[in-house]
């Protein structure tokens, strides 16, 4: 089973090569759809319990919920704008090419990474090589809250999550317990530019 929360849409996957059997692909980074949406995948010949039910409408005079797919995983009313926003990413990536959205994200990460490693006060998790990463840094600034750096970067218009990014038994490895980290997400609509402004206001903030 695989997340591939931070994957789908930057990096190519293939199920049959990789061998997955259940995959978690949220619609709202890099596949660029609309939060709220995502994509299940789940290999022909596994059986999995549906978590809801009811309400699918492809058997609506059954009390039961339907057995095939996807119909048994999708209880209620889909979010159809949502499916329809998620599509329309997906189509971009496929017009673009996820190789082209690939290359850019690294470069953006190269470089980030590499202005990061300059400054002694900034603690970069998860080493500093660009192999087998995506476009994710996660950084520390010294002596300065998480949460507090991406309060001051918000102010200069710079967008970052701060906090346990929905991980939290990782911070024990790593030992951001009680301070989570600054994750830096460079996305294929980001410049070089802006990756200056963000290592410029990383400075004004220390």
């Amino acid at each position: 089973m695989v997340d591939a929360s931070q994957s789908a849409g930057s990096i190519p996957i293939d199920v049959v090569r990789d061998n997955i059997d259940i995959m978690a692909l949220p619609g709202h980074k890099g596949l660029l759809g609309p939060q709220g949406t995502g994509i299940l995948y789940v290999k022909e010949g596994i059986d999995l319990k549906e978590y809801s039910q009811g309400g699918t409408g492809s058997e609506s005079e059954s009390m039961l919920q339907p057995e095939y797919l996807p119909d048994k995983f999708e209880s209620g009313t889909l979010n159809t704008p949502g499916v329809a926003g998620l599509c329309e990413g997906v189509r971009f990536i496929e017009k673009v090419g996820i190789e082209k959205i690939s290359k850019h994200k690294k470069l953006l990460v190269e470089y980030l990474v590499e202005e990061l490693k300059k400054l002694s006060y900034v603690i970069i998790y998860g080493g500093t090589s660009y192999e087998n990463r995506t476009a994710v840094v996660s950084i520390n600034v010294d002596g300065i809250d998480s949460s507090d750096v991406g309060c001051m970067l918000n102010e200069k218009g710079i967008a970052v999550r701060t906090g346990y990014h929905c991980a939290p038994l990782i911070h024990g490895i790593i030992n951001t317990n009680y301070k989570g980290t600054v994750r830096i997400s460079p996305g294929y609509f980001n410049t070089i530019e802006e990756v200056e402004k963000l290592i410029t206001a990383i400075k004004e903030i220390y």
